[in-house]
């Protein structure tokens, strides 16, 4: 016996509807190359016709070469274009190179003729030639050559530049050669004055601009030591002093010529040492005695006599040349009646020596010729 209403029956469910499968994708067979005009294969998707088809995203690697590129570039650049440009530049390497021969003239002219020069090697690279000041002169015909050479020492002996009979380490000679031999030579010479020195030309001071004299002014310095001044001087080079230059004549003579022959050498003409037995000291009056036996012409002065000029000596001594000397000025009268300052000299107490002393110049030089004389 049923009891209660009896159920109906469900109805059936229906069956789940399957995903469809996502399609495979078609590689290309290996190997092979496809054709401009081939079109590639499309995959197919799940995407119904008419809608936009998924982008496919690029590969990492197509964003890497470019990178890769420009990487590169600049390297090339910073390594090797920049340095080329502004690098400095190798140095070139040293050549040795042979000297070469010196440069000497090809003839040696003599008169009207050509000697053939002197020809040197590279290994005397270093040679030249310097053309010496000699002159040369001779007289010929001459009735009577020693008296000629005679009195050519004269001419040479008063002339202004004075000249004095030498040996050959131009030491004066009191004693004139024999000119009535038939052969003989006299040596002359002088000593030349050395060139003054050329003079530096002091900086110009450096303009200071109105207002700023007070911040210009130069600081007191603590220390004297810092002198700027005394630094220059120090640091400056020493000058190299002209060496002594004599000027000789040297004559010749034989029957019938007298050669005569000029040149420039190094040396000094001196006097002969004193071999005297020793004397008393020059004192102010002795001095002064021995001046006014003196003609002017052996002083530098005009005139005949020293009778025309006043000779004061000066009291007390001087050095000169490491040797204690007397001064003595002179004047001269003039026409107006007054006496004219014409220079001082100074005499050794040895009375050896005597120099003179420019009125100007204030330079001391020795004076020719000059004797010792006992008053």
């Amino acid at each position: 016996m049923a009891f209660g209403k009896s159920k109906a029956p469900k109805p059936p469910k229906a069956p789940k509807e399957k995903k469809p499968k996502k399609p495979k994708k078609v590689k290309p067979p290996k190997g092979k190359k496809l054709n401009e005009n081939q079109d590639l294969p499309v995959e197919e998707t799940g995407a119904a016709e008419g809608e936009e088809q998924p982008k496919k995203k690029k590969p990492l690697i197509f964003f890497l070469i470019p990178i890769a590129v420009i990487a590169a570039a600049a390297a090339i650049i910073i390594l090797v274009v920049i340095p080329k440009f502004t690098g400095d530049k190798d140095p070139e390497p040293s050549v040795s190179v042979e000297p070469d021969p010196p440069v000497l003239p090809s003839d040696l002219p003599v008169g009207d003729n050509k000697v053939p020069g002197m020809v040197l090697g590279s290994d005397e690279y270093q040679a030249q030639a310097v053309l010496a000041k000699t002159i040369t002169y001779t007289y010929t015909d001459l009735a009577d050559a020693g008296k000629v050479a005679e009195t050519y020492v004269g001419q040479l002996q008063s002339a202004e530049d004075r000249f004095s009979i030498v040996d050959e380490e131009f030491v004066r000679q009191k004693d004139d050669p024999d000119f009535t031999t038939a052969e003989g030579m006299v040596l002359m010479a002088r000593n030349l004055p050395k060139p003054e020195p050329a003079a530096t030309p002091a900086p110009e001071p450096t303009p200071t601009p109105e207002g700023e004299e007070d911040s210009a002014a130069p600081k007191e310095s603590s220390t004297p030591s810092e002198d700027p001044s005394a630094e220059s001087t120090e640091s400056a080079e020493p000058v190299e002093e002209a060496p002594d230059l004599v000027l000789t004549v040297r004559i010749t003579w034989s029957p019938g010529q007298c050669v005569v022959t000029a040149d420039e050498e190094e040396g000094r003409v001196t006097s002969p040492p004193t071999s005297v037995p020793a004397r008393h000291p020059v004192t102010q009056r002795s001095a002064m005695q021995i001046l006014e036996g003196m003609s002017p012409a052996e002083l530098g002065l005009p005139g005949d006599s020293m009778d025309a000029y006043e000779i004061i000596p000066m009291d007390g001594t001087e050095l000169v040349n490491d040797m204690t000397a007397i001064r003595m000025h002179v004047y001269g009268s003039s026409s107006s009646g007054a006496n004219d300052f014409l220079g001082s000299y100074l005499m050794t107490i040895d009375g050896d020596h005597l120099y003179r002393v420019d009125p100007i110049t204030d330079e001391i030089t020795e004076v020719e010729g000059y004797e010792y004389t006992a008053p």
